[in-house]
C-alpha cells in the first residue's frame, strides 16, 4: 500500500530562518527550515525517496521521521549509491532457512549478485545519549533565558550530568553577573591580557562541571534582539577512540546469517571522525611494533617489526575469523547535510569464503597484501553523486 504522503518531508510553505536548538532534532529542523541549504538537503532527499521502491517507502518513511533518522538514512544512501553504479536492488530478500534478510540484494548490469547488510558504528550508548540529551536542553534554556545583549557566553567543560542541571536557576545567576560587568572593560582586559584573565562563574551538578566567561560583542552589535547566549563550546582534551564501537558493528552483522549464497558486504556508517587508523585497527587489530636489537651495538642493525594484535574484528589468535563476510564498507561523517564530503573505502576480508569484486571496487579500497594494507584510489562520493564539495552551502 502507497504511503499516504509520496514524500519524506511535509509538503508545506516555510519561513523559519531560525537556528536548531541543541535538542531539535535533525529530522524536525531539516522539515521546518526555510533556509536555503535546508531546502537543497530536502530536495536531494525527495530525489533519492522517489527511486525507493514504492512498497517500502512507508516503512523507510516511517523511521526517517523518528529518531531512526541516521539509519534510515544511511539505507537511503546506499540505495541511491547502488542506483548510481547501475545496480537493480531488492529490499529485504528472502533467504532460505532464514527468518532474517539482509538489507538489499543487489544485482548489477555487470558483475557478480551480492547482499549489502547496513548499520551504524557509535560509542554513544544509552546512557551517554541520555546524558547528552540533558546537556542539550541544558544549553537550549541557557540560551532561552540568558540576556546576550552585550556578551556570548564560553563554556569550558567537564564531564557529563547524570540528573537534569538546574538550567532557570542558573541561568538567573548569570543574568545578574552579567547585569555587574562593563563591556568596554572586559575589551580592554582581554586585550592586555587575554582570554584566562576574564572572569569566569563556575557551576557544577552531578559530575559536570562548566566555567562561564563572558565574551564581549562588538559594539556595533550591542544591546540588539536576543540571539543565542553561547557562543563557544570547549570540552578540554580527552582520549577518544573509535575502533570498538566499528568492531562491535561488524561483529555483530557477521553472526546474523548462515554461509550465504553470494558475497555478503557489511556497510558501516561511522557516525563520529574516524580515519585510516581506526578503519584498519578495527578490521585487522591493533597496530604494535616489536624491536628486535641486534647484538651489533650500532644503531642501523636494530629492526622494527610491525604487526598486529589479533583483535580485530577479521583476527583472532588462531587466525582470521568472520570470513563469511566479503567485504565492509566503511563511511564516515556522512548525514544529510555532508554528502559530498563523506569518505568511503571498501576493506576486504583477506580470507572471505566468497571473495568480493563486483561494482563497490569501483570505490577507494583497501586490501592486505603481504601483511601489508594496500590502499586503492577510486570514484569519491562527491563524484558518484555529482555534488560540489561545498554543498548543501554551494549547489554549483
Amino acid at each position: 500500500m502507497p504511503p499516504l504522503n509520496p514524500n519524506l518531508f511535509d509538503s508545506t510553505s516555510r519561513d523559519d530562518l531560525s537556528p536548531a536548538p541543541y535538542s531539535e532534532s535533525s529530522f524536525s529542523y531539516l522539515n521546518r527550515s526555510a533556509r536555503s541549504e535546508a531546502e537543497k538537503v530536502r530536495d536531494e532527499l525527495e530525489a533519492w525517496f522517489s527511486r525507493y521502491p514504492e512498497a517500502d517507502k512507508t516503512e523507510l518513511r516511517t523511521r526517517f521521521r523518528t529518531d531512526h533518522l541516521q539509519a534510515a538514512f544511511f539505507e537511503l544512501f546506499l540505495h541511491e549509491l547502488l542506483l548510481k553504479l547501475d545496480c537493480t536492488i531488492t529490499i529485504h530478500p528472502s533467504i532460505d532457512g532464514s527468518s532474517k534478510s539482509p538489507d538489499f540484494l543487489v544485482q548489477p548490469t555487470s558483475g557478480e549478485s551480492f547482499y549489502v547488510e547496513a548499520t551504524l558504528a557509535t560509542d554513544m550508548s544509552v546512557s551517554k545519549a541520555g546524558a547528552q540529551a540533558r546537556v542539550n536542553q541544558f544549553y537550549d534554556a541557557i540560551n532561552r533565558l540568558v540576556d546576550s545583549q552585550n556578551f556570548n557566553l564560553m563554556l569550558d567543560i567537564e564531564g557529563t550530568p547524570n540528573t537534569p542541571p538546574r538550567a532557570r536557576a542558573i541561568a538567573s545567576k548569570i543574568n545578574s553577573w552579567l547585569a555587574e560587568l562593563d563591556p568596554d572593560e572586559l575589551v580592554t582586559l582581554y586585550d592586555a591580557k587575554g582570554m584566562d584573565a576574564l572572569p569566569h562563574l563556575d557551576y557544577s551538578h552531578g559530575g559536570w562541571r562548566i566555567s562561564v566567561r563572558p565574551s564581549p560583542k562588538r559594539f556595533e552589535a550591542r544591546g540588539k534582539a536576543k540571539s543565542r547566549a553561547i557562543g563557544l563550546q570547549h570540552f578540554g582534551f580527552r582520549l577518544v577512540d573509535h575502533k570498538p564501537a566499528i568492531r562491535k558493528a561488524v561483529i555483530k552483522k557477521a553472526g546474523r546469517y548462515q554461509e550465504l549464497d553470494l558475497p555478503y558486504i557489511i556497510a558501516v556508517n561511522a557516525l563520529e571522525h574516524i580515519d585510516k587508523i581506526d578503519s584498519e585497527e578495527a578490521l585487522f587489530g591493533t597496530e604494535q611494533f616489536t624491536i628486535k636489537f641486534s647484538v651489533d651495538t650500532t644503531a642501523s642493525s636494530d629492526k622494527v617489526i610491525p604487526s598486529r594484535l589479533p583483535d580485530g574484528a577479521w583476527t583472532s589468535p588462531s587466525g582470521y575469523k568472520n570470513k563469511r563476510v566479503s567485504a565492509v564498507l566503511l563511511v564516515s561523517r556522512l548525514t544529510p547535510w555532508s554528502v559530498p564530503k563523506a569518505a568511503m573505502r571498501l576493506y576486504h576480508h583477506p580470507e572471505a569464503n566468497k571473495p568480493y569484486s563486483s561494482v563497490l571496487t569501483r570505490l577507494p579500497q583497501a586490501e592486505l597484501k603481504e601483511n601489508k594494507i594496500i590502499q586503492l584510489e577510486g570514484k569519491l562520493t562527491g563524484e558518484i553523486f555529482t555534488l560540489p564539495p561545498a554543498w548543501p552551502e554551494d549547489a554549483g
